[in-house]
């Protein structure tokens, strides 16, 4: 796989991520989001399996730390008049 393209893969990764976490903070109730919020977490893991297909990964806290850092930039640069 090509650099561009794994660093991609590692991004798209996170970003699921930080949608997973956010969609257990606002707790959907609707059974059509229920089950898309089932489809998405089903999608990260098979995603996960595909990128932290190395030990180093797998044992690391590199995603999590790959998501603090999005989610400290969304505090800092938050503009709640957007």
């Amino acid at each position: 796989m090509s650099k561009f393209k794994n660093m991609k893969m590692h991004l798209f990764y996170a970003l699921m991520q930080l949608l997973l976490e956010c969609l257990d903070d606002l707790k959907p109730t609707t059974e059509r989001m229920k089950q898309l919020k089932s489809d998405l977490t089903e999608m990260c893991e098979l995603l996960n399996d595909e990128v932290s297909n190395t030990y180093t990964i797998q044992k690391s806290t590199y995603f999590a730390e790959l998501t603090n850092k999005i989610n400290t930039i969304m505090r800092k640069s938050f503009n709640p008049n957007m």
